[in-house]
């Protein structure tokens, strides 16, 4: 009887749970079917914006333009691509990956280096970006075909400014992990970019041009560069306007009379371009590299007459890079000189870039020019070679430039320079941009 009682219970326990599992089921299948047509949707969208994107390549090749693998492979697309669509939260939220980055793993993105705690490098200084078409090939002698496309372009400065009557002087900066090697603290230079620096050495003395070596006068003024920017400091660029103004001096005679006269601010905190690369800009002190520390000083020529007389013509013209803009530079240089230097560098002033654009001008520059520097970085002779001027052009330019007998005065009208620190020919060169 129990026996009996006991499986008709079972009997019934197991319809309860076979009710149950039939309902559990019968419940799930609307779920089930839901979800597969949001994985549908989902796979259409996915297909759709394939199908578009397939659509613009081909909409862009028969435009012309190529689609860039390289931006892919490396992310610049996306990241243009995030820049274009400006989302609210993106800036903030890529700010604080950066800085957890740093904080987590000492990981400063693909540009920026961290030597010695607080000591940032630009990577491009420690090792030659790759260059296609340009792939080092070493010859017997150490060059290669982006290296003799420098010296090609030198040689048309040089022998095009000889015709003219003036003076060449090259100034090569050399890297900051080549003056502040002790602030390595492990990282190392690529030997490629001592071989290039070398070559070049060689190729200016072979031809006679007269450059600066500022190495050792960086090196003894130690710290000589920002900790997190890639330029000089004040006490860089003290140094090197003094080495090459005993230099230049002797080609331009005695001193000028014109003195400069020095103004200090405060001390604060100088964010530093390399915390900018590494988007630690606009973060606190602690999530990144301390910012460096500068009292800015600002050098301003004193001037004789009124504010509106215009000044002496410009005897030194000075094309260069970024260096030549930061820690007034340019005004310690005419400090040295007695006399305002004629500024016309460009920030990512690369190989050329400010030869180039003032090249252009080039019948106009006022007769007085006398010596043109040459400003480079040491980073920059790894950099692609941008589109020199073609030789009948630049030899064009200098007969027009020795048979031009405009005065200075209608030169300085004609010549109206764009890059901000530049002045017109034939006037006193305004001062060039500080920090």
């Amino acid at each position: 009887m129990s026996e009996s009682v006991g499986r008709t219970a079972e009997r019934a326990a197991g319809n309860d749970a076979g009710a149950t599992h039939s309902h559990a089921a019968a419940a799930e299948q609307p779920l089930a079917r839901a979800h597969r047509r949001a994985a549908w949707l989902v796979a259409l969208l996915l297909g759709l914006g394939c199908a578009g994107a397939l659509v613009s390549l081909v909409m862009q090749s028969r435009d012309g333009a190529s689609f860039d693998a390289h931006g892919w492979r490396d992310g610049s697309l996306g990241r243009s691509l995030d820049r274009a669509i400006e989302v609210p939260y993106a800036r903030p939220l890529h700010r604080w990956q950066a800085a957890a980055r740093y904080r987590l793993f000492g990981a400063l993105g693909h540009q920026v280096r961290e030597g010695c705690p607080g000591w940032l490098f630009y990577a491009d200084g420690l090792r030659a970006p790759v260059q296609p078409g340009h792939d080092p090939i070493e010859r017997a002698d150490g060059g290669d075909a982006l290296t003799d496309a420098r010296i090609a372009s030198l040689h048309r400065y040089a022998d095009a400014l000889r015709s003219a009557g003036i003076q060449l002087v090259v100034v090569t900066v050399p890297d900051k992990a080549r003056v502040e090697s002790e602030a390595l603290c492990g990282l190392r230079q690529d030997a490629r970019m001592t071989q290039r620096l070398s070559v070049w050495n060689r190729a200016l003395i072979a031809s006679n041009v007269t450059h600066v070596e500022l190495l050792p006068a960086l090196q003894a003024a130690r710290p000589a560069f920002f900790r997190t920017d890639v330029h000089w400091n004040a006490r860089g660029a003290q140094a090197a306007a003094q080495t090459v103004g005993a230099a230049v001096l002797p080609l331009l005679g005695k001193p000028g009379d014109t003195t400069f006269t020095h103004t200090t601010a405060q001390p604060a905190p100088r964010i530093g371009d390399l915390l900018t690369l590494a988007n630690l800009n606009d973060v606190p002190d602690a999530w990144r590299p301390a910012p460096d520390v500068v009292a800015a000083e600002t050098l301003q020529a004193q001037r004789s007459g009124g504010l509106l007389d215009d000044g002496p013509a410009a005897d030194v013209l000075l094309a260069g890079s970024s260096f030549s803009r930061r820690s007034a530079f340019a005004e310690r240089l005419g400090e040295q000189f007695g006399r305002e230097v004629w500024n016309v560098s460009l920030d990512d002033g690369q190989f050329d870039r400010a030869m180039q654009t003032v090249w252009r001008k080039r019948a106009t520059w006022p007769k007085s020019v006398r010596v043109v520097i040459w400003e480079m970085s040491e980073d920059a002779l790894s950099m692609p070679v941008d589109m020199a001027p073609p030789l009948a052009a630049v030899r064009s330019a200098a007969k027009t430039a020795t048979a031009t007998a405009v005065s200075d005065t209608a030169k300085a009208a004609d010549a109206g320079m764009s890059p901000v620190g530049t002045a017109p020919a034939g006037t006193a060169p305004a001062p060039a941009r500080q920090d």
